[in-house]
């Protein structure tokens, strides 16, 4: 999930601005259902625009929305698909992660998820590297998408086999001459959308790849085989666990800051303070437990929350002040890491690092 998206997305101060958010599936019978619930949702979220505005001024954005959903081909579904429709925009994502299905009608559109996509810490790229070919794949948890961009899957022009007359030496500075093709194309992904790389292939593929890379920083770890034939669902197999693993330890690097942070009375938790110090633009760190969901209506002049537990037929909520919060600290410079469940429960659920 790139941040020029996001911040297009989070552009737009315009109502009504209509976020749908599906969860689906990526295999049949079950993607076909999604179609009709996607269908479902288009259908309340028109009820819901029609209750508070006349029919003549909604029948664009009606349109569009439904033409949006009849685009929504279900055979590329992923675990989870967003549909953004004001009346000057229009955008389907579709996310690598389940979502909480619900429709969103606010002035700006609903990007809680999308923020969720770009900045939970378990997100990486493979490449698996091959002396014929490389494949470049993005990875979510135990989840991997290939990208088919700038080149990818590469193909070495000098493939094994051709040439034998040529001495070894030669074939291996062609060899990494390759891989310096390779990584020239990699960093400008990775460039527009920062992540850990983790490399695959056989040992003297990984260690003529780090040679010639430009920014072996960025290296999470590498994992020894031959994947030239090996199917998306197997690699995944293979690279997760041990990437779980490393992201583990970045976790508890976290939680080390946090101490740190609660020592130098530069942390605040609970959801009133947070929300304050952020408006602030105090924040450095937002941690987030990654389902903490909570509507809220101000009180107080808007100094204060005051949490509601259904936020339909209510004026004046906003349907998630996580994503509210969110939005703020990203766009003062800040940043967002989404938790596991439960590790953040002695904070409320919702924990901010402060720059002072």
């Amino acid at each position: 999930m790139e941040r020029n998206l996001i911040r297009k997305i989070q552009g737009y101060n315009q109502y009504p601005s209509v976020s749908i958010f599906l969860p689906t599936s990526r295999t049949v019978p079950d993607n076909n259902k999604d179609k009709l619930a996607l269908k479902k949702l288009c259908r309340d979220a028109e009820k819901r625009l029609l209750n508070e505005f006349d029919k003549r001024q909604m029948n664009g954005l009606i349109k569009k929305l439904k033409k949006n959903v009849e685009s929504v081909d279900v055979r590329h579904n992923l675990d989870g698909l967003a549909v953004f429709v004001n009346n000057d925009f229009e955008k389907i994502v579709r996310l690598p992660f389940p979502v909480r299905e619900r429709i969103v009608i606010d002035h700006n559109f609903a990007t809680r998820d999308l923020i969720r996509a770009m900045n939970r810490s378990i997100k990486y790229y493979t490449l698996s590297l091959s002396s014929d070919f490389v494949r470049l794949f993005q990875g979510y948890r135990d989840t991997l998408i290939e990208i088919t961009e700038k080149g990818f899957p590469f193909a070495n022009p000098y493939p094994r086999g051709s040439n034998l007359e040529l001495s070894t030496s030669f074939k291996e500075a062609r060899l990494k001459e390759f891989f310096n093709q390779v990584d020239k194309s990699f960093q400008n992904i990775y460039n527009s959308n920062p992540m850990p790389l983790v490399l695959t292939g056989v040992e003297k593929n990984i260690a003529s790849y780090r040679e010639v890379a430009d920014n072996k920083s960025i290296i999470l770890t590498s994992i020894e085989g031959n994947h030239d034939h090996t199917t998306i669902h197997e690699l995944e197999k293979k690279v997760w666990p041990v990437v779980r693993e490393k992201m583990a330890e970045k976790r508890k690097q976290i939680m080390e800051r946090v101490s740190r942070a609660i020592s130098a009375r530069k942390f605040a938790s609970g959801l009133n303070e947070v929300w304050q110090l952020v408006k602030e633009e105090r924040g450095e760190l937002l941690l987030v437990e990654e389902d903490f969901y909570q509507p809220v209506k101000f009180t107080n002049n808007g100094k204060s929350l005051i949490c509601v537990d259904n936020c339909e037929d209510q004026k004046d909520i906003v349907e998630d002040i996580v994503d509210e919060i969110s939005e703020k600290i990203i766009s003062s410079g800040g940043r967002v890491v989404f938790m596991e469940n439960g590790s953040l429960d002695s904070y409320d659920r919702i924990g901010l690092i402060l720059k002072y």
